[in-house]
């Protein structure tokens, strides 16, 4: 039996949106178990999402690579650390970038971060300025739809 038109809620789970190389993905996160669970946003409409599943090997290739840069943590001179989450996995020509955003509201606020290393042992680096400027047009040119780049003031 399928029903028409099917509405879900997880009350406890965490969501995120993000993009992993152009495909618009929803994370859902239980800290019980730590379980996580990975759907393509097929659509959005007023009522709500249309969740689809992407498949078990690209769900554990997505997992794989982003699970261990998913948050971050940002320590700026002088002020408090803040906590940031992957808005976007991208490449800009065959460099890998994560563009985050903050886990505690969503302004448009972006920082960006190369992606250094083999999944699942990836790192994070600050890239210089010209290159964050690179990224950030390239991330732009990608994303348009979903996030605005404020600049490449970080």
């Amino acid at each position: 039996m399928q029903w028409e038109n099917p509405r879900y809620a997880f009350p406890k789970a965490k969501q995120y949106a993000f993009l992993f190389e152009n495909a618009h993905l929803m994370l859902f996160s239980w800290n019980r178990d730590d379980a996580k669970f990975l759907f393509l946003i097929r659509e959005q409409r007023e009522d709500g999402l249309v969740l689809d599943y992407p498949g078990e090997t690209f769900t554990q290739r997505v997992l794989d690579t982003v699970q261990s840069i998913f948050f971050v943590q940002v320590q700026e001179d002088g002020g408090a650390p803040r906590r940031y989450v992957l808005g976007s996995y991208f490449l800009a020509g065959q460099q890998a970038y994560g563009a985050y955003y903050p886990v505690e509201g969503h302004g448009s606020e972006v920082v960006l971060f190369r992606v250094e290393g083999e999944a699942p042992d990836l790192r994070l680096e600050v890239p210089e300025e010209d290159e964050y400027e690179e990224a950030a047009r390239a991330f732009a040119e990608q994303h348009h739809d979903f996030i605005e780049v404020q600049g490449a003031n970080r």
